[in-house]
């Protein structure tokens, strides 16, 4: 160890970040890869549609409340000890989850999965950051990158293979040898060198925080099955997360030591890098269900075939990170951002011609440009965001992030599938008024058709109803797209890394 600097010696910081990435992909691939599961977990343990997507929402509600605990529990007990337990019971609840003998018992075990493993991407992040010196950053949230945006990448292919070839309980078993990984990383490397602080618990404050994002996650995954306000259960849910969000607000600025400090937004990169991250969340983690359904659904492909055509995200991922590593510091970050940015537009882009005849190779094209610029925007946004951020906010802040790019994820997947079937039915109708037996269209494109035969005319509702359901995908990508464009003016208005004094000053908080 460099005990000038308190940084660990080289070997022992290779081998914590080894033992924090493992972490990372732990948490990031559980995220996606249960997604694609839930029709054979739904017939396997005979439950209804409405039951099986608690299997998402009580990881997502545990997820949302435990990601703001995350930095307080770092401060009062060590960034590490916090690390390892979560590793512990992750690991442990997702064997739970693989064995799980009925629907009770799985969600009570996502659950556990989603509390526990809500500390362990934020932490990792600002633990590679302290482990390293200032030299290293850029390589260090390169090899984070790949870590964060590897999981959800490869989720949706992993899974698919485990489902098609071993058994859907292997996307949770699948996690226990990579948890033991991961802490025996920890237990062997980074025992003993944890930084404690005295910090006050906002009891009050972490209640309001809890309750508003409970009651808020629930109205996001139960509106559209319930048709959203016509639903006197979603009413109350948007009642009970406006009160207390309402709450929280009023307490962060009249309490002496709230649960999250007001002054952390004083920093100009940290409060538009915020608001950053939740608009990627939108745009990017809300697209990737729409895109996988889209070709299941309506295009017709197998899962397998699915699981391939997005593997190029993830390899697109790996190219701009490591990329993106050796240019951080020698370019403008907002620069790189702004490029990342153009490859997530021209995916939208593309998306919004899609046709029903579309092939596979133009849907992995898609999958690799939008890799290629989610790699290169990931890294220079957390450089831009941390090192301006001062040390005694950076748990804080971390979870912070974490907790917005999540909100903003189920934001974007509630909003824009709800979106989509709105604008489905519309579109249907429109379609529908222009099938009549005196269109001359109809007659050049079907031939003679007969308005009096029940089967004919199934036949051309069937097609009318495939034809409107690709217009709404293009209507919703064209939204995307242009969210995706407005991003630009956040990357412009954040602050250079040269303009402030954080270059000059190296930050280690891992060491006593």
């Amino acid at each position: 160890m460099d005990e000038h600097k308190g940084y660990p010696d080289p070997q022992t910081a290779l081998m914590i970040t080894i033992a924090a990435l493992t972490a990372v992909l732990l948490v990031t691939l559980d995220s996606t890869i249960a997604t694609i599961a839930l029709g054979r977990i739904q017939s396997n343990l005979a439950a209804s549609p409405e039951q099986i997507t608690w299997v998402l929402t009580s990881y997502l509600i545990a997820a949302a409340v435990m990601t703001p605990l995350a930095g307080w529990l770092a401060d009062r007990f060590g960034r590490l000890r916090t690390m390892r337990t979560s590793v512990f019971f992750f690991t442990l609840s997702s064997l739970g989850c693989g064995l799980a003998p009925n629907l009770e018992t799985l969600t009570l075990f996502r659950f556990i999965q989603g509390a526990s493993g809500a500390s362990l991407v934020p932490l990792s992040q600002v633990l590679l950051l302290d482990i390293w010196p200032e030299e290293k950053h850029g390589t260090a949230i390169s090899a984070f990158g790949v870590g964060t945006l590897m999981g959800p990448m490869l989720g949706p292919t992993l899974g698919a293979w485990l489902i098609e070839y071993i058994s859907w309980r292997w996307i949770f078993l699948i996690n226990v040898p990579i948890g033991v990984l991961s802490l025996t990383g920890f237990a062997v490397f980074a025992a003993g060198h944890d930084k404690l602080r005295e910090v006050k618990f906002d009891m009050r404050g972490f209640i309001y925080v809890s309750v508003a994002l409970t009651a808020f996650q629930l109205m996001l995954d139960r509106g559209q099955l319930l048709d959203w306000f016509s639903s006197t259960e979603v009413a109350i849910e948007a009642a009970i997360a406006a009160l207390f969000g309402y709450l929280a607000v009023v307490h962060v600025f009249t309490t002496a030591d709230p649960f999250i400090k007001p002054a952390i937004f004083k920093d100009r990169n940290f409060a538009l890098g915020t608001a950053f991250m939740m608009g990627v969340g939108i745009f990017m983690v809300g697209a990737i269900p729409i895109i996988t359904t889209m070709m299941q659904q309506l295009m017709g492909y197998p899962v397998m075939l699915t699981g391939v055509v997005s593997l190029p995200r993830a390899i697109g991922n790996i190219l701009t990170v490591v990329i993106a590593g050796q240019l951080i510091g020698k370019v403008d970050s907002r620069l790189l951002m702004i490029i990342g940015l153009s490859g997530m537009i021209g995916g939208f882009y593309i998306l919004s011609g899609v046709t029903l005849e579309t092939d596979p190779w133009t849907m992995a094209l898609v999958s690799f440009v939008q890799g290629l610029g989610s790699g290169l925007m990931f890294l220079p946004l957390m450089m831009m965001v941390f090192t301006t951020l001062p040390d005694k906010f950076k748990n804080e802040g971390a979870t912070l992030t974490a907790l917005m790019r999540n909100l903003g994820g189920a934001v974007g997947i509630s909003v824009i599938q709800t979106l989509t079937l709105r604008d489905l039915t519309a579109s249907q109708s429109r379609l529908a008024e222009k099938v009549t037996p005196d269109n001359p269209l109809v007659g050049w494109r079907y031939g003679d058709v007969d308005f009096t035969d029940p089967l004919d005319v199934a036949a051309r509702s069937g097609e009318v109803a495939r034809q409107g359901l690709i217009l709404a995908y293009h209507h919703t990508f064209e939204m995307m797209f242009v969210l995706s464009m407005v991003m630009v003016v956040i990357c412009l208005l954040m602050k250079r890394k040269k303009e402030t004094g954080a270059s000059r000053k190296p930050a280690p908080v891992f060491m006593d």
